[in-house]
């Protein structure tokens, strides 16, 4: 598979979804656990093309050969062990340095209140913290150019 297909398919290069094969293996590989035998890796993949796409537990389910039930059972115990390996991918400033990293974020785009970034092919993400908003975030569409670049629409 094509690097860029990998990237649309699972939002992850070849290196970092081998890398998170090989982190997650030996907490996917236990027979007691999986009496179908699904492999790690297959189980992996399968999770990240499911949240990369946004699709529904039985289309991917079908796509990866598992049944509904099979593949809900398969999310659960990749999203356990990636919970296990959080700290080494997401971190977020610490409570002291906040007002630093927004005053950083300022300089760079002029929008206040910005704790952290992130980026995919199709957009890129800043969350921005406020009160009245459980989970805000600011999507920035990099293909569209104006002179409102960089201001994006608040979701």
């Amino acid at each position: 598979m094509e690097e860029r297909h990998l990237i649309v398919t699972y939002r992850f290069d070849r290196a970092t979804i081998q890398e998170l094969c090989t982190q997650l293996e030996p907490d996917l590989m236990s027979p007691i656990r999986d009496p179908a035998g699904i492999p790690p890796d297959l189980q992996v993949l399968s999770v990240l093309h499911f949240l990369a796409s946004g699709s529904f537990q039985t289309t991917v389910a079908m796509a990866s050969g598992m049944s509904q039930p099979m593949f809900s059972n398969v999310l659960s115990r990749v999203l356990s062990a990636l919970l296990k390996h959080i700290r080494r991918y997401i971190i977020f400033p610490e409570v002291e340095d906040l007002a630093t990293v927004k005053g950083d974020f300022y300089a760079l785009g002029h929008i206040p209140n910005i704790i952290c970034a992130m980026s995919t092919p199709e957009a890129s993400y800043v969350a921005i913290r406020r009160l009245w908003l459980p989970q805000p975030v600011l999507a920035i569409d990099p293909s569209e150019e104006s002179e409102d670049q960089g201001r994006g629409t608040l979701q």
